[in-house]
């Protein structure tokens, strides 16, 4: 099937297997239960990553010795929610102990292939002996690879993909990501070493970029699971290479010696193309492509009142309104009430002991009816006053982890519920607990089924601040990730932090991808005092920019902000409504230094035609007042202005460099050049 210049075709007779488009094709082969990737190629560079041999992949929960029914279909997906069309290819295996699917995903233009194989097992659990196998089957590899005796190499089963490399001269570099940022603050770790071509590598992360460096070609392997922390059923590493030949990624997080029942979905993976200089912008592009965004927003400002530490103390009727008002004033498009809008009690209650944090039906089975004491009139005076000045209201909610999600289809019913009653689209799922496949399918279930039910109208905010969940790669179709929880009141929250987990995140992930918090300077200066970079040293419109690029979260009572600050941030939540649809499009570059509190740092947000874009540059605390900015892009050609700065500021364009004279500390220029 070709569709739109992406393609799909499996040959039974002699086993081989293409899916691609018009700049990158995946070749593989078939041979009984085993596949084999015998070559990547990168068509707009002419450029073919393989071996002199295979590296065989054994499909699970099929028998070694048997030669399963194969089937091949191919169809164009336009109908999932958050992900753009593309064209869908599945092999599927059946044998006599079960069933595997092999899904493989292609989009228009982007030189990315994704992979996600989906096995069923019709026999007793345990009859399958593969799981235990090692990563790379025989320690003796190497003699083998030396004999060519390649049709006797194998993965075993827990391998997503094996890709052959061809004897390069090769860089891999690593990227691992952090979620559970309650307990971390350095979201994105890169690590870079050279391939020895006899040795063997092992690495942790979520993705690897080979790089051919003599030539500037490169090559990007995609772990589309959740953090090491967080994932399940770890074995090993998450990527073997096997010196310059073949890499491989590893970690189905299926435990196939206990496989529930049904289609069970290993995590997924995706290797992608492109010019070592072209990479990011094409892994931005494959990115943008699986989680398009709101389909009524583009960005959107976000309060929760969460972070003033009232908990759900304050959360009643009398208060929502007053907080409406000041998000009206200040343009903020939703409110969002967190924990406390319900009747039950969870263990984060201020009020009360003895609340829980999961078997929430249990608890009360009224649990997630309107809190009637908070609200006696329901949430319904709350929603019209919302409407009447057009902001949208939010909730918080908890799915109940309780048995691995046992009660999936009345919470499904319960948010089903609040959405057709009262218009809620926008969901914070927290208190999640992933303990098993089991849990990971049922929660998958709530998101699709609520997504695919609403039209991609209901949109999630996927906290990852705790417990083991989906993290930043696994399943991203589904809204934004709600990043950190930072407080003044326990004094974590340093405003230059936040900028550098946005500015580090950035330079790998979409900015629209990532809800990053501001938080109200003014409280609990006791908390910080003595210390360097006190929130309460910015002015509310610097931190307000920092994150700007992706979607504010006023993480704050906007009703407690002092005048001035809510003065502040008005003209710049005015200039943010006149442009967000161009910063939603705009590729995130981080530029100048990482921010650490007095560095000169910034971004430059390109649209994807790199004609035109904004730069936001700042000044942290530095002695220098003067900086020069490398830019990723020429200004020469372009017109610039000045949308907005916080303190007078000379600029200088020059090429691809801008100079900046800034007049004090802790201040920014926003600029546009077209």
């Amino acid at each position: 099937m070709i569709w739109n210049n992406c393609y799909g075709h499996f040959c039974p007779e002699d086993g081989n297997l293409e899916i691609g488009n018009d700049r990158i094709r995946k070749v593989m082969r078939l041979k009984d239960g085993s596949i084999a990737t015998e070559s990547i190629e990168d068509l707009e560079n002419s450029v073919r990553w393989t071996g002199d041999g295979h590296l065989w992949q054994r499909c699970p929960v099929l028998e070694p010795d048997e030669v399963p029914a194969v089937g091949w279909e191919t169809t164009v997906c336009d109908d999932l929610p958050g992900t753009r069309p593309h064209l869908c290819g599945v092999l599927t295996l059946t044998g006599r102990m079960g069933r595997v699917w092999m899904e493989y995903r292609v989009f228009p233009r982007i030189p990315f292939v994704f992979s996600q194989t989906f096995v069923e097992r019709e026999s007793p659990a345990g009859s399958n002996s593969q799981a235990g196998e090692a990563v790379l089957e025989a320690t003796g590899i190497e003699s083998q690879y030396q004999n060519q005796n390649e049709e006797n190499l194998f993965c075993s089963a827990d391998t997503l993909d094996c890709i052959p490399l061809g004897r390069r001269h090769l860089k891999l570099e690593t990227l691992t990501f952090q979620d559970k940022t309650d307990r971390h603050d350095s979201l994105l770790e890169r690590q870079t070493v050279p391939l020895y071509p006899r040795g063997q590598l092992e690495r942790e992360g979520n993705l690897f970029h080979l790089m051919d460096y003599p030539h500037g070609d490169s090559l990007l392997l995609v772990k589309h699971a959740p953090t090491a922390s967080s994932a399940l059923h770890r074995l090993g590493p998450d990527l073997m290479a096997e010196g310059n030949r073949y890499a491989a990624l590893l970690g189905s997080g299926i435990d196939y010696e206990h496989l529930p029942a049904g289609r069970v979905p290993c995590y997924a993976s995706a290797v992608g193309v492109a010019k070592t200089a072209a990479i990011w912008d094409a892994f931005w592009a494959y990115s943008t492509a699986f989680s398009t965004g709101d389909p009524r927003h583009s960005l959107f400002m976000m309060s929760n009142t969460w972070g003033d530490r009232s908990q759900d103390s304050a959360v009643c009727e009398e208060f929502l309104l007053a907080e409406l008002e000041e998000a009206h004033r200040l343009g903020i498009q939703i409110l969002q009430i967190d924990d406390g809008w319900q009747k039950g009690v969870t263990a984060n209650s201020k009020q009360h002991t003895g609340g829980v944090w999961e078997g929430y039906y249990q608890f009360d089975p009224d649990f997630w009816q309107v809190n009637p004491d908070r609200f006696p009139r329901g949430l319904e005076p709350v929603v019209e006053r919302a409407r009447d000045y057009g902001v949208e209201m939010g909730l918080w909610f908890s799915p109940d982890s309780s048995r691995e999600f046992a009660n999936v289809e009345r919470d499904i019913e319960t948010l089903w519920g609040l959405f057709q009653r009262y218009g809620i689209r926008y969901f914070k799922l927290d208190g999640v607990k992933i303990r098993s496949k089991l849990c990971e399918m049922r929660f998958i279930q709530l998101l699709s089924t609520l997504s695919r039910r609403s039209g991609g109208e209901i949109r999630f905010n996927l906290d990852v601040t705790a417990e083991d969940r989906f993290g930043y790669l696994y399943q991203p179709q589904y809204g934004t990730l709600f990043v950190e929880n930072r407080y003044t009141d326990f004094g974590n929250y340093y405003p230059h932090n936040t900028f550098r987990n946005l500015w580090s995140l950035a330079s790998v992930l979409p900015a629209r991808r990532l809800q990053m918090e501001l938080l109200n300077p003014r409280r609990n200066p006791h908390r910080y005092e003595g210390m360097p970079f006190p929130p309460a040293a910015y002015d509310m419109d610097y931190l307000f920019a920092t994150v700007m690029p992706a979607n504010p979260l006023f993480w704050m009572e906007l009703s407690h902000l002092a005048p001035e600050d809510a003065a502040a941030l008005q003209p710049l939540t005015a200039l943010y409504h006149t442009w967000a649809p161009e910063l939603f499009d705009a590729r995130v570059i981080p530029i100048g230094d990482c921010p650490d509190g007095m560095q000169f740092s910034g971004y430059c947000c390109l649209s994807p035609d790199k004609r035109q874009g904004h730069l936001l540059l700042f000044r942290e605390e530095t002695e220098p007042a003067e900086h020069s900015f490398r830019l990723p892009v020429s200004l020469d050609g372009t017109g610039l202005t000045v949308l907005y700065q916080s303190a007078p500021a000379e600029i200088q364009p020059q090429g691809e460099e801008i100079r900046v004279a800034f007049s004090r500390q802790r201040s920014f220029v926003w600029l546009r050049f077209a």
